[in-house]
């Protein structure tokens, strides 16, 4: 073979394999410039210092910057409506609950704008407990007993909440123990929190905000909105054992739009693996902001995304008015 034919075979062979690359969406190393995450949260919260903590702790992996972007709107939705319509191709994902996912698109709306389908997971970092508190000076254990002390003092019962499914949690509670609830709504957690401490309310619909309050004496969880007890608070009854058909799961976790190539969801989630045993990270979340580390990855994680949107199409359904 001359010189000539050995240097096209050669020259074939290199723009074959580089338009390989090119269809399969692969590139010699990923990630090789910053990688973006938008956060459906305002800056200074505590979902944006979840983001900022594990975007430090897979820095360290990734070796490239992770730029958080606050898209804040539609109570969390914005974010994961702009992500949709980004290019899969790893650089831009996004940290969010999962309620902002399975809840958020489909209530009170005509058509919702995504689904838990249109996206892929790399991986859950916390799993926070939805939680009702109440003053810790009643006479009454639980959510139950709660309400039927309530209907014997003929006392109106008030619940205040943020966001999310709250106000169907309210709902619940009135319709599965039968009791009329006042259903309030505030700016955050911490105005529920202090109308609940004001004795403005009597109920919150908490994820978090009531934590140094309730280590401190003054509030008590009476039930956790889950089928499953809450480790932090593990005396508490969940909502099925208190009567109410209501549940509201969520994680924290780290997604980007459908049709990531496989190796970089396996660089992607070999950082947010690593990212879980940092240290730093896990000092940060559990004992700062009271979540315990989840881990939920690939499969595991879409089943649980997909299951979760059927629990909460079913809460809507039943709760709405």
């Amino acid at each position: 073979m001359s010189r000539f034919s050995l240097r096209r075979l050669s020259l074939l062979v290199t723009v074959s394999a580089a338009g390989a690359l090119a269809a399969s969406g692969s590139s010699f190393a990923f990630p090789d410039k910053a990688v973006n995450f938008f956060v459906g949260a305002g800056a200074g919260g505590s979902t944006d210092a979840g983001a900022r903590i594990l975007a430090k702790a897979m820095e360290k992996s990734l070796k490239q910057p992770i730029v958080v972007l606050n898209k804040t709107g539609g109570a969390g939705s914005k974010a994961l409506v702009l992500l949709k319509s980004e290019k899969a191709d790893g650089y831009t994902l996004a940290f969010a609950y999962a309620h902002h996912v399975t809840f958020q698109p489909h209530y009170q709306r005509e058509k919702s704008p995504y689904k838990a389908a249109d996206f892929d997971y790399i991986g859950s970092i916390t799993a926070p407990r939805m939680s009702i508190v109440a003053l810790n000076t009643g006479p009454y254990a639980d959510l139950k007993e709660m309400v039927a002390h309530f209907r014997k003092e003929n006392k109106p019962l008030r619940l205040a909440y943020s966001g999310g499914p709250g106000r169907l949690v309210g709902n619940a509670i009135s319709r599965d123990l039968g009791y009329p609830v006042k259903i309030i709504t505030e700016k955050s957690g911490g105005k529920t929190l202090q109308k609940l401490l004001g004795g403005h309310v009597d109920l919150v619909y908490s994820g978090g905000a009531h934590s140094k309050y309730t280590e401190a004496g003054k509030t008590k969880v009476v039930a956790t909105v889950d089928d499953e007890s809450d480790p932090d608070y593990p005396k508490a009854k969940t909502m099925p054992q208190v009567g109410v058909n209501a549940i509201t799961p969520t994680l924290q976790l780290l997604l980007g739009p459908k049709g990531i190539p496989a190796d970089r969801m396996k660089v992607l989630s070999d950082a947010m693996k690593a990212a879980r045993k940092d240290a730093e990270l896990t000092k940060l979340f559990e004992k700062n902001l009271k979540m315990h580390i989840d881990s939920k990855d690939g499969d595991k994680l879409r089943s649980y995304m997909l299951k979760s949107e059927q629990q909460y199409l079913s809460l809507i359904k039943s709760y709405s008015k």
